[in-house]
């Protein structure tokens, strides 16, 4: 069983191997399912109906060891994903933040995309949790015939959460915002006018600073906005748009917008565009992205992300004779650390005029 898991993992990540390219490894991983299931080239479909629900628990399972670390790579800028047991109480130690640590915690209350601010009474953090379902269009037929790679369904699977924890995690940080201790926290407490943002920016950069290394998190077009001056243009102005360094140039050049600024790394949040109406207006999947800048102190990550028990694929029939199997994971986001990172919130065009 441990080098069926290996293959389907190296498989699911399309990953190729010292025996296999990343093409090869799909078809070892599905010749493998195919011999714990029993099947072979002559199995027929039906035969493939018989054993699914065997099929998808291996998948299951390969699946389930990869998520955490894959998430972890994503959100690890400014999240923690910690796994736990089915059967454990979903705590978070933040003991290390020491005397500085958080005076507040938001999670997810019981009504549903409610937040809630809590007083933080020691050095544990208690995180709500409840199912997380995404879905994915596929038989096993399909992936035995090579129509799906098993790559492509994880890919599947993979985003899906990823997009809803991102959502969850974008909501978290702007509702600590609105209700965090001005005593304690670095938030700007009106709208920064684009112009203004590195202004913005250098007076909550010290406050975040004594929490962790300060960094960066905002949107493509937001983060084009900042730059950095030179050394005897600090007592000067400058206008936006201005890259008198050629290390910022060059980040430009290559990557839309300056990697670093005054010691802080610059990291995109990124977006999905979900639709463009008739009237060529863009439907993004985080309609706010644009109105916000976190600076957060990265190296203590206050996002807090907790996956319970074990991922369950779940058949789900459709009458009209389409298949498809549902994801389910326990999870929770919650935000550990929500008075030592700043908001700054931009202020709309005509409101800055």
């Amino acid at each position: 069983m441990t080098d069926l898991k290996n293959i389907l993992i190296n498989a699911l990540q399309g990953r190729a191997t010292t025996e296999f390219s990343a093409d090869d490894v799909n078809t070892a991983a599905v010749k493998a399912i195919m011999a714990e299931c029993g099947l072979d080239e002559n199995s027929n479909a039906r035969d493939y109906r018989a054993v699914e629900e065997k099929a998808f628990a291996l998948i299951e399972e390969s699946i389930d060891e990869i998520l955490p670390k894959k998430l972890q790579n994503v959100l690890g800028g400014f999240a923690e994903v910690r796994t736990f047991p089915r059967d454990a109480e979903v705590v978070f130690n933040i003991e290390k933040i020491g005397k500085n640590r958080a005076k507040l915690t938001i999670s997810k209350g019981a009504r549903a995309g409610i937040y809630r601010a809590a007083r933080l009474a020691n050095k544990y953090f208690s995180l709500p949790t409840s199912v997380w379902t995404v879905a994915v269009y596929v038989t096993l037929e399909e992936i035995i015939l090579g129509t799906m790679s098993l790559a492509e369904l994880y890919a599947n699977v993979l985003e899906g959460f990823e997009e809803e924890i991102y959502k969850e995690v974008f909501k978290a940080l702007v509702s600590g915002a609105s209700k965090l201790d001005g005593r304690y926290n670095a938030i700007k407490p009106e709208a920064t006018p684009i112009e203004s943002l590195t202004d913005a920016i250098d007076e909550v950069m010290p406050l975040v600073k004594q929490y962790g290394i300060p960094t960066i998190f905002g949107s493509y077009s937001t983060l084009q906005h900042i730059y950095n001056p030179t050394a005897d243009q600090f007592a000067g102005s400058l206008v936006g748009g201005n890259y008198p360094n050629s290390q910022d140039s060059m980040d430009v050049r290559e990557k839309g917008f300056v990697q670093v600024y005054k010691g802080a790394r610059c990291v995109e949040l990124p977006n999905y565009l979900i639709d463009i109406p008739v009237d060529g207006k863009a439907e993004w999947f985080i309609k706010d992205l644009d109105k916000y800048v976190f600076v957060l102190p990265s190296d203590i990550r206050p996002v807090k992300i907790a996956m319970k028990g074990e991922l369950y694929l779940q058949k789900n029939g459709h009458a009209v004779g389409s298949e498809k199997w549902e994801a389910h994971k326990i999870m929770g986001v919650g935000l550990a650390m929500a008075n030592n990172y700043a908001v700054i919130e931009i202020a709309d065009d005509d409101s800055s005029n």
